[in-house]
């Protein structure tokens, strides 16, 4: 089995597991069971999409992301960099705070979600945005500095 067959059986998989998930919480009354059964279906549904994103990677030539694309993202990307961390922040007093199980439970998985996102924003940042970024500067490396002929026919 290829590695691209895999993807796709992983996808399927998450998907189903997602549905499955989703329709025992609708089934739920007790707010924090639902919550947390609609969180792990909302994770698999996620995982299905990032699967997909492996899928596209390994069938297809990415295209590079533009100047203006990597302003937006860098802008995005760092005022929830911050949020993140605030509610991290939030999310563990919540934590230390209360008594009962239930809170707890739902803080915790809160600021491990939280600390997660914050760790993947802060990676995306650094390796997929800022390497990613087909610059002017770039582009002229690429026909000049990277050239055995530096631009010129035959050097």
């Amino acid at each position: 089995m290829s590695i691209i067959d895999k993807v796709i059986e992983y996808l399927k998989l998450e998907r189903q597991y997602a549905e499955e998930l989703k329709t025992l919480a609708e089934s739920i009354k007790h707010p924090v069971l639902r919550a947390l059964f609609l969180g792990i279906s909302q994770d698999s549904l996620k995982h299905s999409l990032m699967y997909e994103a492996i899928k596209q990677v390994l069938e297809q030539t990415q295209p590079f992301i533009t100047i203006e694309e990597l302003k937006k993202i860098a802008s995005t990307i760092e005022k929830h960099i911050k949020t993140e961390a605030k509610m991290l922040e939030e999310a563990r007093k919540i934590f230390s705070t209360s008594q009962d199980p239930g809170v707890k439970l739902i803080a915790a998985a809160i600021a491990d979600d939280e600390s997660k996102h914050h760790t993947l924003l802060l990676d995306i940042k650094k390796r997929i945005a800022e390497e990613e970024a087909l610059t002017e500067e770039r582009i002229w490396d690429m026909i000049w500095k990277e050239s055995p002929w530096h631009g010129t026919p035959g050097g």
